[in-house]
């Protein structure tokens, strides 16, 4: 709706074409994949040299490539060496460091 708070960023992410659909499903928890994948787009979608390793990112996942290109940029370096845990919800410490490191 045009008088929620985040109406002017749900637009603007959708014509950077971070997020897409009719529903923007603002109070939808914000995971570690979809976080990176956020970031990756908004640079751009840059191509990266190899998918990551983690046992929990499957190469066709949507995020597979976010998630190498957070890797090589050292936005992140996973839950453990192993790990990337796509689906764990991203706190707000998390996201600004995300951030930071990134910009």
């Amino acid at each position: 709706n045009e008088g929620d708070y985040y109406y002017d960023a749900a637009v603007w992410a959708a014509e950077c074409g971070m997020v897409d659909g009719d529903i923007f499903a603002a109070d939808t928890p914000c995971t570690r994949s979809s976080t990176v994948t956020y970031m990756w787009k908004s640079n751009g979608k840059p191509e990266i040299g190899e998918i990551s390793n983690f046992n929990d990112v499957d190469a066709s996942a949507e995020y597979a490539k976010a998630v190498a290109w957070a890797v090589e940029e050292e936005v992140t370096g996973g839950t453990s060496d192993t790990t990337f845990s796509p689906d764990d919800i991203c706190s707000r410490g998390q996201i600004v460091t995300f951030l930071y490191r990134a910009f």
